[in-house]
């Protein structure tokens, strides 16, 4: 087989694929299907150096669970119960983690994925009735 072949058959087969694999290329732009006006996530979190981010997995899923409790508490899931600002949730984890090791900071994700996992259905009844999950 000629090398202009083995080129051909290889793009020919190879194209489906490739056309999939485009509609996989992440953007930056954010679209949610609900609550549109999240906050963003403070800057300096997705500024952190790839050995320190596991701090802020801990702090996003803080803020997940702070979330769920406000909206069972509340008994109501508008955006800004369920999404207010990350303030609450960096503020506990600096009052609670700053300067612990990685193996306290896993066990704080744990923690705190457990307790949105908790709440998750309580809290996902309030939210699909207000039209939020």
């Amino acid at each position: 087989m000629s090398c202009f072949k083995a080129v051909l058959i290889f793009a020919l087969a190879s194209a489906p694929s490739m056309a999939f694999a485009q509609g996989l290329v992440p953007t930056m732009d954010q679209q949610f299907e609900f609550c549109q006006d999240r906050p963003p996530e403070p800057e300096w979190m997705g500024s952190l150096p790839s050995r320190e981010n596991y701090k802020r997995l801990v702090i996003q899923t803080i803020y997940r669970a702070q979330g769920l409790e406000r909206v069972i508490e509340a008994g109501e899931c508008s955006c800004a119960t369920r999404f207010p600002s990350w303030d609450a949730a960096v503020q506990h984890f600096n009052d609670r983690y700053l300067g612990a090791d990685r193996n306290t900071m896993r066990d704080a994700e744990d923690r705190y994925l457990t307790r949105f996992n908790e709440l998750r259905s309580a809290a996902r009844q309030i939210c699909e009735a207000a039209g939020n999950w």
